[in-house]
């Protein structure tokens, strides 16, 4: 029921957060995580609001997909949960990272298709994991 309760809740907050209005002529579109705390409140604990226009340009910025597969890397295999979660070996785990590295610093230097290469072979051994 408890989790019923607040899943009602998260719904009802997350509709208002994405039809928030600013006094801004462009609407923007907000997206958040919300719980609740030990002391019993609901609170938010991230949120970023960006209009349509900025959204597309982040799309369609040159460096999107390097940015994008890092995030993803780091997600799933440097953060807690991503370790807790998959269980890597630590042989996979300093694969990934290296290949990481290596993605970012050609990402860095201008040579975003071959750093992509890189961090895809990284996802690749990620979803690979994940899938045993």
């Amino acid at each position: 029921m408890k989790n019923l309760f607040i899943g009602i809740i998260f719904i009802i907050f997350s509709s208002l957060a994405a039809h928030a209005d600013t006094n801004n002529d462009e609407k923007k579109i907000c997206t958040g995580f919300a719980k609740w705390t030990k002391d019993g409140e609901f609170k938010t604990i991230r949120s970023k609001c960006i209009t349509e226009k900025e959204y597309q340009a982040m799309l369609n910025s040159p460096d999107y997909l390097c940015k994008y597969y890092q995030k993803s890397i780091w997600k799933e295999s440097e953060r807690a949960y991503g370790k807790k979660q998959y269980k890597y070996t630590e042989e996979i785990l300093a694969k990934i990272k290296s290949l990481k590295d290596e993605g970012a610093a050609l990402c860095d230097s201008g040579k975003r298709k071959q750093g992509e290469a890189k961090l895809v072979e990284a996802i690749k051994i990620i979803s690979h994991t994940m899938m045993n």
